[in-house]
């Protein structure tokens, strides 16, 4: 979720093409790069469309996971202490990059 820009807003429902609903979409995403529309589906931006799309399977691969944890109970939410922790672990250890192996 870090990758989103943190956990995922959700504009609440308005009519399609009003600008009601355009202010919550904005609302939404702000500071994110994801947001659910209520009884309409998502939206996703990036610096490119390869990067939107990438931001799109991200999403659907996260909501999969929320959907299988919640069929066996309540999944936990990190609150915002939780989530600076992991971005500041994460840092720290390089977390995701590639490190050449040693002897190579």
């Amino acid at each position: 979720m870090l990758l989103l820009g943190g956990p995922v807003r959700i504009a609440p429902y308005a009519v399609f093409g009003t600008p009601e609903l355009a202010a919550s979409v904005l609302e939404a995403l702000e500071g994110r790069t994801v947001a659910l529309l209520a009884n309409h589906g998502t939206v996703a931006h990036g610096a490119d469309l390869e990067g939107a799309l990438r931001a799109t399977e991200l999403l659907e691969w996260a909501a999969e996971v929320y959907w299988r944890a919640a069929s066996i109970g309540t999944p936990r939410v990190l609150d915002e202490a939780d989530r600076q922790a992991v971005v500041e672990v994460a840092l720290a250890r390089n977390y995701g990059t590639v490190r050449p192996l040693e002897g190579r």
